[in-house]
């Protein structure tokens, strides 16, 4: 992600935890129909136990899931590009959970190697150009054993969206798009398959679990053609992923 496209990104995300008039449909938070009936099901299902871990919750937006860590027993610290996301997240939190404002590209200067069981990462590396750093980090900062459990746009579902916008499939390609229904531009990043895969390993992850999740039929009740159409095509992807015990 280029400085201008960062900063394009995190004006955006501060407008959007600003705003007070979101649906639920276009609330990029864990508050949306999307996150509530689809995301969030997927993915707390590939969570471990979190009573008495240490979780990072990396790119934590206005706290949605850190309450949840925090309240279901985990020490819990939290980054986020977005002053304004922050902002609401220190409100919605307890004192005892720690915040850090920087992008999931920077050094985690804040963290010693081997400090946390698990990172969570909820829709934010479509946000991010090249997961190599991300995932080094994520390495670097796990004890072994550790896990990773992260969740993304489908990339089948970028190209068939953005088809025009790219030059090919095999190539990672970042366009701007304005957010629902108000003038809101974030930037986001197709990148095939083979790229999600190749990041993690080559940080030296092993795959657990590689799911094309599929909505809960309570979607339908909210988002009935988007049910329908991600009952029919891969929409979202939810990864675990845990670093080896010898390293």
């Amino acid at each position: 992600m280029s400085d201008d496209d960062e900063r394009v990104t995190v004006a955006g995300y501060d407008r959007l935890a600003d705003a007070t008039d979101l649906d639920q449909w276009e609330s990029p938070w864990g508050d949306s129909h999307y996150q509530r009936h689809y995301v969030w099901p997927a993915a707390a299902s590939m969570l471990p136990e979190v009573d008495g871990l240490d979780v990072l919750d990396a790119g934590c937006g206005v706290g949605s899931y850190t309450e949840w860590f925090h309240d279901n027993g985990a020490a819990v610290v939290a980054v986020d590009a977005s002053e304004d996301a922050l902002a609401s997240a220190r409100e919605r939190c307890p004192e005892d959970v720690t915040f850090y404002q920087q992008n999931l590209t920077e050094p985690f200067e804040f963290a010693d190697s081997d400090s946390f069981d698990l990172v969570f990462s909820n829709l934010v590396l479509d946000h991010i150009e090249d997961w190599c750093p991300v995932f080094e980090t994520f390495a670097r900062v796990l004890r072994p054993g550790g896990t990773v459990v992260f969740t993304t746009i489908h990339p089948f579902r970028r190209y068939l969206n953005h088809r025009d916008d790219l030059a090919n499939y095999y190539e990672t390609e970042g366009y701007v798009v304005e957010w629902g229904s108000t003038d809101v531009e974030i930037e986001s990043y197709y990148r095939p398959i083979g790229e999600v895969v190749n990041a993690v390993a080559d940080a030296g992850f092993r795959i657990d679990e590689f799911r094309e999740a599929r909505p809960q039929e309570s979607y339908e009740d909210h988002q009935p053609e988007r049910y329908e159409s991600a009952m029919a095509k891969p929409d979202t992807l939810c990864v675990r992923v845990e670093l080896p015990g010898n390293r």
